[in-house]
């Protein structure tokens, strides 16, 4: 069982985690997310959503996202502030570095693949999922969901998966207490959601220090074609930049395969 007053006792933040909707099970936290703010509820800003079991998780694209119950992490948190639209790619890459922060205190080296996954050990650890309202060229709302294979061994996924995937428990051969990994990512995020405003450049620079495939060929599907090419960084927006037959092209929606 995740404890909520464990999260909040560790937490070091001054708008996020004031609030934990704790849920034993879930279709999906991000859902859920929408929810509570389609109730128009007063202070929903920096609210925890977080479940012992989601069944329905999805990941970029509508793929699905495999949770072991009880012992897998799996959470949204509501940012019902307004910020510009194009903040949008930097919160996407504050999540990634606060995740990839807050793992490294437990133990976990990680990696990021663009735009959302977490890599450990060259299989995946981890996913964020970002969906947001824009109005008037602001974002309106944005719901931040993160999961991640915590406590679980590798064998208690869907075979389909397990060549792929890894787990904390796997890397460290102990067990992980889930409050503290929140606790400290919530407090890495807080910290960078104010760097956006500062200074979003060195957030780039950041992420990609941490990203695994800067400077390396990767296949991406666009349009629904598959491609290859060089990843060479991040724009000034976040976006993807590579380089194609001599060529750097920034993309956005592509999805890495």
């Amino acid at each position: 069982m995740i404890f909520t007053q464990l999260i909040q006792t560790n937490l070091r933040t001054r708008e996020l985690g004031k609030r934990v909707e704790y849920y034993n099970r879930l279709d999906s936290t991000n859902e859920e997310a929408w929810e509570l703010i389609d109730e128009e509820q007063e202070n929903q800003h920096g609210t925890i959503v977080i479940t012992e079991n989601q069944i329905k998780g999805k990941g970029r694209k509508e793929d699905s996202w495999s949770m072991v119950a009880g012992k897998g992490l799996a959470m949204s948190i509501i940012l019902d502030k307004k910020y510009p639209a194009n903040h949008s790619s930097f919160i996407s890459l504050a999540t990634g570095v606060s995740v990839v922060e807050s793992l490294k205190k437990r133990g976990v080296e990680c990696s990021l693949k663009w735009p959302n996954d977490i890599y450990s050990q060259d299989k995946k650890l981890g996913g964020i999922l970002c969906e947001s309202k824009i109005k008037k060229n602001e974002i309106d709302k944005i719901v931040v969901g993160v999961g991640i294979n915590v406590n679980e061994t590798i064998e208690e996924h869907p075979h389909g998966l397990q060549a792929t995937l890894t787990t904390m428990f796997s890397i460290t051969n102990h067990p992980h207490q889930r409050e503290l990994i929140v606790a400290e990512f919530i407090n890495s995020f807080e910290r960078l959601l104010v760097t956006i405003n500062d200074d979003p450049t060195s957030l780039i620079d950041h992420w990609l220090s941490h990203c695994s495939h800067l400077n390396k060929s990767v296949s991406f599907s666009n349009n629904g074609k598959i491609n290859k090419g060089i990843f060479i960084g991040l724009d000034e927006k976040g976006y993807a930049q590579i380089e194609i037959n001599g060529k750097v092209q920034t993309l956005n929606s592509i999805n890495l395969i």
